[in-house]
């Protein structure tokens, strides 16, 4: 008996506390008994919301077989999308009392009863409260009936829920603007800050002292970390920070300071329900190439917060970056063919060398991990002089972009004076010059040890011949 007396006393301790707390809170709605098929009627919704500010949303399930278009949103961005209606507020009407509302219009076919509920959900001391709409039930009919309606209020029967930011981000996603017959696709509920014409609040400059810096540190490969730092100057409640990614690159979160992180259509957002009480907010995040050419890129951005329930912006100054990625150098060893022993070049990044009964084929490609080139006599690749007659050298490697000397000694660890020459729309990397072709061959094995694809190639007064050809015009003999 004690314990269910004590019982008792909780729960009516419990509905006091949520009265006097939100017993302001009331929502009712005006749903007619009756609407005539393919009609236009009007639903209306009434929140008495007392003193409550910042954010808030209307959202109701419209059962399937209507059209809607809204009528008044005060200044709400409105969406209809998948059966369900929403008006959000970045910041709520500044009258204690405000009414929305919408045309329902049931499509042909559809005739029966009906029941419409929903809730009215807002922001208050970084809590998630939801103020249920009482359910209204109407019928559709193939006749012309007398408008009745039936108005439902509802007390404060509220259910107070604690969720996580990423929880209420999640139900406010998928927004879409019904009047411009566009649909976006959102990670957060800032949607309406991106408004239609049925948005009365505009962004303006920010009043309060906000500060910002941006860093953008290389970390190689293309890739680079961005480090946002933010002194909100006591900025509360709900806030966002928004980065214009350049195309042909990708963010992914390393820090986002309690917020939540996402990424789409080259938009990063950090979105905080409540932002947190350190005066400044450091974020990180990464930016990855995918598909972006060499050059200068740059990235801007925002900080979005709210001041006197009007969505402010601190403008983030732009930061530029250099896009500077070596191309892979493919270590191509080109085709050789011989009747009973030659060696031939071709362009292919295929590594093939012939005899009558010995072939190998094989393709490597070898990343180039330097973003820069020396430019000093001594590192750089060296364009061979000008020869006479024939002569053999050894091909280590080719590509599409000169790279410097040292690339190879610290790749291979191979140690020689690289020439440089073009051939075929490829710049190919040689060693040595011989006169005969034993000599050249003896190289190669050498350095195979190093730069395990390495062949010989052949040259008549500079110009690049086949071995075989070489073999013929100097009268030598092949080598295995």
């Amino acid at each position: 008996m004690v314990k269910q007396f004590i019982l008792i006393l909780q729960f009516i301790g419990v509905f006091l506390y949520q009265l006097v707390l939100t017993g302001d809170v009331t929502v009712s709605q005006v749903v007619p008994a009756s609407i005539p098929s393919e009609s236009e009627q009007v639903i209306e919704i009434t929140v008495a919301k007392g003193d409550i500010t910042g954010f808030a949303k209307v959202q109701q399930d419209i059962p399937v077989g209507f059209t809607i278009e809204p009528v008044e949103t005060k200044g709400a961005t409105f969406s209809f999308k998948d059966n369900r209606i929403k008006f959000i507020w970045m910041a709520l009407p500044g009258e204690a009392e405000f009414t929305v509302s919408y045309k329902i219009k049931p499509l042909s076919g559809t005739k029966g009863d009906f029941s419409l509920g929903g809730k009215f959900s807002y922001i208050a001391d970084s809590e998630r409260k939801n103020v249920e709409i009482p359910a209204a039930n109407f019928s559709v009919t193939e006749q012309m009936l007398a408008e009745n309606t039936e108005e439902t209020t509802e007390e404060t029967t509220e259910e107070t829920t604690e969720e996580t930011t990423e929880e209420v981000v999640e139900e406010t996603t998928t927004e879409s603007t019904e009047e411009t017959g566009t649909e976006e696709t959102t990670t957060e509920t800032t949607a309406s800050t991106e408004s239609t014409e049925n948005t009365e609040e505009t962004a303006r400059t920010a009043a309060v002292n906000v500060k910002s810096s941006r860093v953008i540190t290389e970390d190689g490969d293309g890739k680079y970390t961005v480090t946002l730092k933010i002194s909100k100057d006591g900025v509360k409640g709900f806030a966002k920070v928004s980065e214009n990614i350049p195309n042909g690159f990708e963010a992914t979160e390393k820090e986002s300071h309690g917020g939540v992180f996402s990424f789409r259509e080259g938009k990063m957002k950090v979105l905080w329900m409540a932002v947190p009480k350190d005066e400044e907010l450091t974020l990180t995040y990464q930016v990855a190439k995918t598909s972006a050419s060499n050059g200068e890129y740059q990235i801007t951005g925002e900080f979005s917060y709210l001041e006197n329930d009007q969505t402010q912006q601190h403008v983030i100054e732009k930061t530029t970056y250099q896009l500077q990625v070596e191309e892979a150098i493919a270590e191509t060893t080109e085709e050789t063919t011989e009747g009973t022993s030659t060696e031939e070049s071709t362009t292919t990044e295929e590594v093939t060398e012939s005899t009558s009964d010995h072939t190998e084929t094989t393709t490597e490609e070898v990343e180039e991990t330097t973003t820069t080139t020396d430019n000093t006599e001594n590192s750089l690749t060296s364009v061979p002089t000008p020869e006479t007659g024939v002569s053999y050298k050894v091909q280590v490697g080719a590509g599409h972009q000169t790279v410097s000397s040292n690339w190879f000694a610290m790749k291979f660890n191979l140690n020689e004076n690289i020439q440089t020459e073009t051939h075929e729309g490829w710049i190919k990397y040689v060693v040595g010059s011989y006169n005969e072709y034993k000599a050249a061959r003896d190289k190669r094995n050498d350095i195979r040890n190093k730069v395990a694809r390495a062949f010989v190639t052949a040259y008549n007064s500079g110009k690049r011949i086949t071995v075989q050809e070489a073999l013929m015009i100097s009268n030598q003999k092949w080598y295995k």
